[in-house]
């Protein structure tokens, strides 16, 4: 995404902790006057025709685009309305960050702290499994485990992943009842109160009135290991990306662990890719009005970290989580695991509209040195692993499992070629000398 702000996604950690943002209503925001919606209309078609990355407009006819949409936007009798159309106006572009911020979603955000339950879910085998729970959570008291199988909520039978996420939305201190399959295909039921997420589980940042909220963990695996995970690319983890590298220099490998990471500041990004290279390396450009930009460059630190990386990714990883692991991978620094990314990366700028509203608009299409467009494709995992539930149920991450035996096999290996390289010289120094 761009240095300032991917699609929106105000709660990252929503895919992950099945989290909601502050009051579950939204904010009754005053309407604007036709003049104002007007006004909008037109604002966001000028950024558009003025600042989108393809002068070409993806193959659209952006006039005639306007034609058509200035009487529907004219006619329409609310701002929601009006939201609709000019959402429906940006989809025709097809490509990713294109996007309305309405004022009730900023209010609604802006509420408070996300609320959750501590489920995090995912679409595994096309069902809706418990991936993993958020330590002390009210999922992991009430007994939860990785790899049941939630079939309704509040007696509702959940259709999949968004639908799911939705029904567990609610205010904090609410409770709400989940129906779910265990570990012997015994259907139960349990109940769960929605917590605030507290400020010792969360990192945040604002932009403008928009918070960004992000889960951070890093940790020591079996054979020392090094693994770092969080949900979002926000400045504030900054550090404490930084200062997770440098307690593991030691670790044989490290693995990062970008799965449902919806992306965030390429900044962040870029100085995390600092620490895995020892010399100045391109790891993306990006496509714009104005030509080509290279700001995705690794400028490596004093003592860079130079072992073993391995990559995690899935589905829900996109936007700067992609360009990072598109850049490592193609540098030959990383070696990825997982599924196929989210196909949705673009640098994205900002502008408030008339209504208050801010506009989310495609301005760099980013790709590889080698010209690999990650928008609409997505990064393709050097290992693909599938998550199963019959594993989950046994403990085991199977992405996660793939990733430590990759780094395990490669230590392994270049232990053996030390070791016989050290052998042949020995051999050699024992041969008698020739002339």
């Amino acid at each position: 995404m761009n240095r300032l702000l991917l699609k929106f996604v105000c709660l990252s950690a929503m895919t992950l902790w099945s989290a909601a943002q502050g009051p579950t209503s939204s904010p009754s925001t005053k309407e604007s006057t036709p003049a104002v919606r007007q006004e909008t209309f037109r604002k966001v078609w000028e950024i558009v025709r003025d600042k989108f990355f393809d002068p070409n407009f993806n193959g659209v006819d952006w006039n005639k685009v306007r034609e058509r949409y200035a009487p529907l936007v004219a006619a329409a009798k609310t701002d929601s309305e009006m939201y609709e159309l000019l959402t429906r106006m940006l989809g025709e572009l097809h490509v990713s960050h294109m996007e309305i911020i309405t004022p009730d979603v900023i209010a609604e955000s802006a509420a408070g702290p996300p609320v959750t339950t501590g489920l995090g879910l995912r679409n595994i085998e096309g069902q809706i499994v418990v991936f993993r729970l958020l330590p002390g959570s009210s999922a992991e008291q009430a007994g939860f485990h990785p790899g049941f199988l939630v079939r309704e909520i509040d007696g509702v039978k959940v259709k999949d992943l968004d639908d799911a996420l939705t029904q567990l939305h609610g205010a904090a201190g609410t409770k709400v009842r989940v129906a779910f399959l265990d570990e012997r295909d015994q259907q139960r039921e349990l109940t769960l109160e929605r917590r605030l997420l507290t400020s010792d589980q969360l990192d945040s940042e604002k932009f403008g009135k928009i918070p960004f909220y992000a889960i951070f963990e890093s940790k020591r695996l079996e054979a020392g290991i090094g693994y770092i995970r969080f949900t979002q690319f926000i400045a504030p983890l900054g550090k404490k990306i930084e200062a997770a590298i440098e307690s593991m220099r030691d670790a044989p490998g490290m693995i990062i662990d970008l799965r449902a990471n919806g992306g965030g500041d390429d900044n962040v990004a870029i100085k995390m890719a600092n620490h895995f290279f020892d010399k100045p390396t391109q790891l993306m450009i990006t496509r714009t009005r104005k030509g080509d930009l290279d700001y995705y460059r690794a400028h490596p630190v004093a003592k860079p970290y130079l072992k073993p990386v391995v990559i995690i990714v899935d589905e829900g990883s996109g936007s700067a989580s992609e360009q990072f692991t598109a850049g490592m991978q193609e540098a030959g620094r990383a070696y990825v695991v997982g599924k196929k990314t989210e196909g949705s990366d673009m640098d994205a700028d900002v502008a408030k509209l008339p209504t208050g509203a801010y506009l989310v608009y495609a301005a760099g299409e980013p790709r590889t040195p080698k010209g690999v467009v990650v928008e609409g494709r997505g990064v393709l995992p050097d290992l693909e692993v599938n998550l199963t539930r019959a594993e989950l149920l046994k403990g085991n991450d199977t992405q996660l499992s793939a990733a430590i035996q990759y780094i395990k096999q490669k230590v392994g290996n270049e232990k053996g070629s030390v070791r016989a390289a050290h052998a042949m010289r020995t051999r050699a120094s024992a041969l008698p000398a020739t002339r």
